[in-house]
């Protein structure tokens, strides 16, 4: 067999992420809105904070790790009277980039923070109105969302919004691009919605999967019609699809090689947002460094799928078959991993 051939093979069939390469610190449980959709689900209620001293430890010992960039989210993160120290912090340790998610209704502290030590503020904006925006987040909170997103532009901040698509906004995206486009905005980041914590009790906003296919295959279609750059996370794909998403550097499940690290204010970690609260979860910050939950943990999961198949991306998500979430998927269909996004 030609060389080159045998290359690209061994090539294709290795994980290529980088370990720990993505942090995102839950430095709050507390929020201000109770959203239809928030995967937060109970935690909200809880209302844990991460205090100062923990929020460095654990930014720190995740840098020594090889983290490269750092975003801090909640709950909301703006309510923790400590997020502009946080950011300093990240940014005197080295982080590449340092990036805040909002829901945009309190940007005071983010105001303390200079514009040039973060690289994004992401502001969620689930639609181009207040009738679609409101039916997910509550009464009035589109036009002060909206207000903040000007107030940042104008200060400085490099602003990128986070849509959730649903049933009933599934029209919004030409929309919410053009106005994106109008404010000024870098990136448009689409999630479809997850029947995860509060979300388990709308099944009436789910997409099915033809449904969020067809969605990604018409934003690839309108994308040139817009300034803004556009992600989205397949998810679902057909096998005549997947080259396409092997060709823009989708090698299966992020999980198998630690790509990201979702910690939580009571210092359990998750490496998949799709496992959030199952007793798979990955290990726990502790004082005394990173313990492994030997009880039987996702990555196990995750990189026991990779034994059982020389291309990982054919495999499916590991995660869903874990909850279940595949039945149903036809046959036809190749499910991809929610935490990989490709740029439109």
């Amino acid at each position: 067999m030609n060389t080159d051939i045998v290359d690209n093979i061994k090539d294709q069939s290795r994980v290529h992420y980088r370990g720990f390469h993505n942090i995102f610190l839950y430095i709050t449980e507390r929020c201000q809105l109770r959203c239809g959709h928030c995967y937060m689900g109970q935690r909200l209620n809880r209302g844990f904070l991460l205090s100062n001293e923990k929020a460095q430890q654990f930014i720190t010992y995740c840098y020594k790790l090889g983290a490269e960039y750092i975003t801090f989210i909640g709950g909301e993160p703006t309510l923790h009277p400590d997020l502009p120290n946080m950011v300093d912090y990240a940014v005197q340790t080295g982080y590449k980039q340092v990036m805040i998610d909002s829901n945009g209704l309190n940007i005071k502290n983010i105001k303390k923070i200079p514009p040039e030590h973060l690289s994004y503020v992401t502001i969620s904006l689930d639609g181009a109105s207040p009738e679609v925006h409101e039916k997910v987040r509550g009464p009035n909170t589109f036009s002060k969302t909206l207000a903040s997103i000007k107030e940042l532009i104008s200060i400085g901040y490099k602003v990128r919004i986070n849509c959730t698509i649903f049933q009933f906004n599934l029209d919004e995206a030409p929309l919410l691009l053009g106005l994106a486009d109008e404010l000024g905005i870098k990136l448009v980041n689409f999630h479809v919605f997850s029947e995860e914590g509060n979300g388990a009790k709308k099944p009436c906003w789910s997409l099915s999967p033809d449904d969020w296919i067809k969605f990604c295959n018409y934003i690839d279609e309108i994308r040139s019609n817009y300034k803004t750059s556009i992600w989205y996370p397949p998810t679902w794909s057909t096998v005549e699809q997947l080259p396409k998403y092997v060709k823009a550097g989708y090698r299966g499940c992020l999980g198998c090689s630690l790509d990201r690290l979702s910690i939580f204010p009571d210092g359990q970690c998750y490496v998949c947002s799709v496992l959030f609260d199952q007793a798979a979860y990955f290990g726990k910050i502790t004082d005394n460094g990173f313990v492994l939950n030997r009880n039987g943990n996702e990555f196990e999961l995750f990189t026991r799928s990779m034994f059982q198949a020389s291309e990982p991306w054919l495999t499916g998500c590991p995660a869903e078959a874990y909850l279940a979430k595949a039945q149903g998927v036809p046959e036809t269909l190749v499910s991809i991993c929610r935490c990989w996004k490709v740029q439109a």
